[in-house]
């Protein structure tokens, strides 16, 4: 049975909340729908902490465990922008829409070439999220760059004044593999993270889609998981998100709207930290550390 988490304002409330609420139901829910309206919020930083505590960085039976801050990184790797804190816009100068563009390009480039040295790292032979969104299929650099080619798109719809979604010139989404398609088949394929190909059941790619949402200027984003591991991932995965979401917000000059994620199933991976009481603890300490 579905499940809809109470928006929260920030991140770090939706998190919290959606874990009480899968844990609550059993630790394992299907399609669970959690909605942030300010991404852009702060975060509750003590909460975060609560959450890095658990995810001592090494080895664990659930796996290879990862900071926050890294899994973050691996949607947007907010290290490598240099932010030049101006936001496009149709009238902008011509000086700041280069700063804008360099900043974008900087980073494409950056990450282009780190991107076969990550391919090499335990649990990245299938390639990286990020780098599926600027090199797809995301294993090597020179590939189709998604990222790049939205941004263009939202500018021109900006720049011709349009404010409200278009479900044929604004969604973000699609199977298509740049591989086996000519780029003018692919203007609207989207932001790619797996291909129709693939066979796999579990493991990379657990994030299978990103939609963007054009309504009245605002810019909102729909991230799909197909197993969302709420105890290791799914902060960071939220922190990466909404980065994400800011980052093309700024780079074609509309408001922030709302992140919503939907987990097609939603784990608290009970057997891998100790059952019911070690996700118990988990909760108390975020609650009593938040504000």
């Amino acid at each position: 049975m579905s499940d809809y988490v109470e928006p929260a304002e920030n991140l770090s409330e939706a998190w919290l909340r959606t874990l009480e609420l899968v844990h609550a139901r059993g630790g394992r829910r299907v399609n669970v729908l959690t909605t942030i309206t300010d991404p852009l919020a702060p975060e509750d930083l003590a909460v975060r902490a609560a959450i890095d505590a658990v995810l001592v960085p090494g080895s664990h039976k659930s796996g290879t465990l990862h900071s926050v801050q890294t899994v973050a990184s691996t949607i947007f790797p907010q290290d490598l922008y240099q932010d030049p804190h101006v936001a496009w816009a149709p009238a902008l100068p011509d000086e700041q829409k280069k700063r804008l563009d360099e900043a974008a390009d900087d980073l494409y480039a950056a990450y282009g070439d780190m991107l076969s040295l990550l391919c090499t790292a335990n649990g990245n032979k299938l390639g990286t999220y990020f780098g599926r969104m600027v090199s797809w299929p995301g294993k090597e650099a020179g590939g189709y760059n998604q990222l790049a080619d939205r941004v263009h798109y939202l500018r021109s719809a900006h720049a011709a004044g349009r404010r409200t979604h278009n479900l044929s010139d604004i969604a973000v989404g699609g199977e298509a593999d740049p591989a086996d398609e000519p780029l003018s088949a692919l203007q609207d394929a989207g932001v790619q993270v797996y291909a129709p190909t693939d066979r796999r059941q579990r493991g990379f790619p657990c994030l299978v889609h990103i939609d963007l949402t054009l309504l009245d200027g605002r810019l909102s984003m729909l991230a799909v998981y197909r197993h969302q591991y709420l105890v290791t991932k799914a902060y960071g995965n939220l922190v990466g998100l909404a980065r994400l979401l800011a980052f093309l917000a700024q780079q074609t000059g509309f408001d922030v709207g709302e992140l919503a994620v939907q987990a097609t199933m939603a784990d608290t991976q009970q057997s891998d930290f100790r059952g019911r009481k070690g996700i118990e603890a988990l909760l108390d300490s975020a609650r009593s550390q938040g504000g």
